[in-house]
């Protein structure tokens, strides 16, 4: 991967990563905007019902004093009418003051006595269902009209009752208690928010589930409503320490999702990652660098090489190799590989009988039980191709057990190469103990016979040693015709290369096969 292409993918990651952050804030920022609506929604539904609650404690102590008084069956202001009632005004939390009619007209209470002139009633504002007289806020005859309260009166009684301390009358409050029936009456709180009867059906168009507006009524007093339309500068000071944490929460899981998804997009593209997918899912696939008989120019067999391509672009072996060792996936990896280029060779049918194939197994794995299951290759093997296993040179290939593993695997008629031999571990006594078929010389040697080194003159050497162990030569990485001539002239017996086709496909193997017959 070209640095351009990474600072593309960078970029591209960046914006992914940013998208998904955007998605991520913006789900979190509904989902805790609905958690949060619906807990200010019920904390306001809750002081709404709680306004009720109070109210209709405030009524009920008011009718308890009542009936309780009428059922005495006083006719006049008498001494123990007065008593009575200011017995009753001491055991009740809300009733602020008591008075008695005669005749329609207030004649005495419980702070004034009997009075000198009983005053005549004005019109009350509305009658409730029970036909109870209610007067709103409304001047007190017995202080002057200096003070204003709520009084109801049931039967011969009245009682001025203690609203104020219960739900006062700020112009301000963001909500009202209206009494609802025939008659509409405005009793506390703003009265701008509802100026008239409401039916069931305003009542419920008035209730959005999705708005902090909403109506309640009394479930005792059923007249008795309360229209709620939340102030949100009164709810953002309540819950202005939630709002901070909220802004605090979508600014964390953006940051969070950036970091997580950018980093799980950069190891997704990760050479480990890649790797370790494409063995998962069979992303590896064959080419085949062709053997030549340098005596005749026929293309006699061929090496499989392994190769990789995703999404992403292409890795090659010396990057995917090691990673293929370090997940300890070489065999995995192995058998992936001589599946499908048995497959492939197999399917096409310019690829002759008794063609040569060559497949690259990892040392260690000849330290290893399970290479001794190869069994599938001969299975598979329809063509009866030679099939040749090359092994580097390795001190890992000198062990006992991989002595043992190869011999074993040479009497079901595997081939055995030495590959990049000149260059590694092997020595004449360990070449004479794995009884190898081939060694293949490696392309350092071959790109020196130019400049006629020291290491190009060891090739001679290579041959005698080859002619003592009875073992054939290829000789790899061969380039031009000079290369060519030279190494005929050596009596090497196969070579391969560019300058006999680079790395190719099964039906491209095909054609050169057939070219050079």
């Amino acid at each position: 991967m070209t640095k351009n292409e990474q600072q593309q993918y960078f970029l591209a990651d960046n914006l992914k990563a940013i998208g998904v952050s955007l998605i991520s804030v913006l789900a979190v920022t509904l989902l805790l905007g609905a958690v949060m609506f619906v807990f200010i929604r019920e904390q306001e539904e809750n002081r709404a019902s709680e306004i009720l609650d109070n109210v209709r404690a405030i009524f009920r102590d008011a009718e308890i004093t009542l009936d309780y008084l009428n059922g005495l069956a006083y006719e006049s202001c008498e001494k123990d009418n007065l008593a009575e009632m200011r017995k009753t005004l001491f055991r009740s939390r809300f009733v602020k003051e008591i008075g008695f009619y005669e005749t329609n007209s207030l004649a005495c209470s419980t702070y004034l006595g009997v009075l000198d002139e009983a005053i005549d009633e004005d019109e009350p504002d509305f009658y409730t269902k029970l036909d109870d007289a209610f007067w709103i806020n409304t001047p007190l005859q017995l202080f002057d009209k200096q003070a204003t309260g709520t009084i109801v009166r049931r039967g011969r009684y009245n009682a001025v009752l203690d609203m104020d301390s219960i739900i006062g009358y700020s112009h301000t409050q963001d909500w009202q208690l209206f009494y609802n029936s025939d008659k509409f009456y405005h009793m506390a709180g703003n009265s701008s928010l509802v100026d008239s009867t409401l039916s069931q059906q305003d009542i419920a168009a008035r209730t959005g589930y999705f708005s902090l507006q909403f109506v309640l009524c009394d479930e005792r007093y059923t007249n008795t409503c309360l229209q709620v339309k939340s102030d949100h500068g009164r709810v953002l000071d309540l819950h202005i320490g939630k709002l901070v944490l909220f802004v605090f929460v979508m600014l964390m899981t953006a940051a969070l999702t950036h970091m997580i998804t950018f980093n799980y997009l950069r190891r997704r593209r990760s050479l480990e990652s890649r790797v370790k997918k494409g063995l998962r899912e069979h992303k590896f696939y064959c080419l085949y660098q062709p053997f030549v008989d340098l005596q005749s120019g026929e293309v006699i067999g061929c090496e499989v090489l392994s190769r990789f391509n995703d999404e992403f672009g292409s890795i090659y072996p010396d990057e995917f190799i090691p990673q293929v060792k370090e997940q300890d996936m070489t065999w995995e990896f192995t058998v992936d590989m001589i599946t499908k280029a048995m497959k492939d060779l197999n399917e096409n049918p310019d690829i002759p009988e008794g063609f040569k194939v060559s497949f690259n197994l990892f040392p260690f794995d000849f330290t290893r039980d399970s290479c001794l299951n190869l069994d599938f290759a001969l299975d598979m093997n329809i063509k009866n191709f030679k099939l040749v296993l090359e092994i580097t040179e390795d001190e890992q290939i000198a062990t006992h057990s991989a002595a043992k593993h190869i011999k074993s695997l040479k009497s079901k008629g595997f081939l055995f190469a030495i590959d990049d031999f000149g260059v590694g571990y092997s020595n004449l006594g360990q070449l004479k103990t794995l009884n190898c078929d081939y060694l293949k010389i490696d392309r350092s040697f071959v790109m020196d016979m130019e400049e006629n080194s020291i290491r190009s003159s060891l090739i001679p050497h290579i041959v005698s040693i080859a002619n003592g162990l009875n073992v054939e030569l290829i000789a790899e990485g061969v380039e031009n015709l000079e290369q060519f001539h030279e190494l005929k002239e050596l009596k090497i017996g196969y070579g391969q290369g560019w300058l006999f086709g680079k790395p190719q496909s099964a039906s491209t193997l095909a054609k050169s096969v057939q070219e050079r017959l």
